[in-house]
């Protein structure tokens, strides 16, 4: 699995308790520091044992739940450009990185 640590989508203040003035602000900060799954996955055969005989079945689901309970799911943590293509705004960010010849992904 590749382990990929998203940008922030707003930005991000702290408040002071009491007024609510706000002490700093962060113009969409890298995130929280945490991974996510980045979609990208290198199997072996024996992948196949967790999926349920044509059935469809939820990847994100008991699949990977079940192969990180039991030790077998390693994650390869990217540090270079990652962004989702899960909505339209986020394909129209690509399409305009496209357009400004800003493809960080295109190695040809």
């Amino acid at each position: 699995m590749t382990a990929v640590q998203p940008e922030g989508r707003f930005g991000a203040m702290k408040l002071e308790e009491g007024d609510n003035r706000v002490s700093s602000f962060i113009e969409k900060p890298r995130g929280d520091g945490g991974w996510i799954n980045g979609g990208f996955f290198v199997c072996e055969p024996g992948i196949f044992n967790y999926l349920d005989g044509g059935d469809p079945v939820v990847w994100e689901k008991s699949p990977l739940e079940n192969i990180s309970r039991d030790g077998e799911l390693f994650a390869y943590q990217h540090h270079g450009f990652w962004k989702p293509m899960d909505t339209l705004r986020d394909k129209v960010v690509l399409d305009e990185m496209w357009a400004k010849n800003e493809v960080l992904w295109k190695k040809w």
